[in-house]
């Protein structure tokens, strides 16, 4: 798979960014090295490799017990809330 320099535009416009042509052109380059190199990790074979999600044989044991926490009230949220409704704080949106 190759990106393209229209994918990356599409991408900035999605989120909001303003990026130059020599910009986009750059980040396909980068973007198109990584992917080569993920191609000669995927190439790799592992027929015989057991699956791991972590490395080592090591167990936390050093973990805290959970403390008891505090939480507000939901009348008295919705009391201080600007706008709610059906019980959740309403947010205006702040982004198009």
């Amino acid at each position: 798979m190759k990106i393209n320099k229209e994918f990356i535009l599409e991408l900035a416009e999605d989120v909001m960014l303003e990026l130059t042509d020599e910009e986009a052109e750059e980040i396909t380059s980068f973007e198109n090295d990584i992917l080569e190199k993920f191609e000669k990790v995927f190439a790799i074979n592992t027929d015989n490799v057991r699956e791991s999600h972590y490395p080592f044989d090591y167990n936390n044991t050093y973990l805290r017990e959970d403390d008891e926490i505090r939480t507000i009230d939901r009348e008295m949220l919705l009391k201080n809330a600007p706008k709610h409704e059906e019980g959740y704080v309403v947010i205006e949106k702040v982004v198009k």
